[in-house]
């Protein structure tokens, strides 16, 4: 075969390639944007039920507060402080109901770090959260420290 046919039979099954594209069927951003998911719910063990709020942030029940190194100044939306405590469950689960359930009481994620730990940082106008979420041999321990805002 001479290289001149070669070339032109390449070319003939990239064209035919490109047409069926064309035709067959939508672009795959349309595909995407248009899916509306199996309707089913996640099953009952992947999520974690609100339990107590302290302030505006919200933690999943069943969490292990530890009083004694705790410090909780102010109430509210004005609640600052250092908030400790522990969840007997997977700390993904964790990770996953602070990003659920953080955005509704108007917390806006502004960083994001897993390592062997995860930290989550979220701000408001007038304070910042900085919630550490670090794995344990039988329950996942939580830090939850919130901070004046420098303006």
């Amino acid at each position: 075969m001479s290289r001149k046919t070669t070339i032109l039979a390449c070319a003939s099954l990239f064209l035919a390639g490109c047409q069926g594209f064309a035709n067959g069927s939508e672009p795959a951003a349309d595909t995407v944007s248009a899916y509306d998911g199996t309707g089913a719910e996640p099953p009952q063990e992947l999520l974690l039920e609100l339990g107590d709020a302290i302030g505006d942030i919200r933690f999943p029940n069943g969490t292990s507060f530890d009083e004694k190194d705790s410090i909780i100044l102010g109430a509210g939306e004005s609640t600052f402080g250092k908030i400790l405590g522990s969840v007997r469950t997977d700390s993904e689960l964790v990770v996953k109901f602070f990003k659920d359930n953080m955005p509704g009481e108007g917390w806006g994620l502004i960083s994001e770090f897993q390592a062997d730990d995860t930290t989550l940082v979220y701000d408001k106008p007038s304070r910042v959260a900085v919630i550490i979420i670090e794995r344990s041999n039988r329950s996942t321990q939580v830090r939850v420290t919130v901070t004046p805002r420098n303006m």
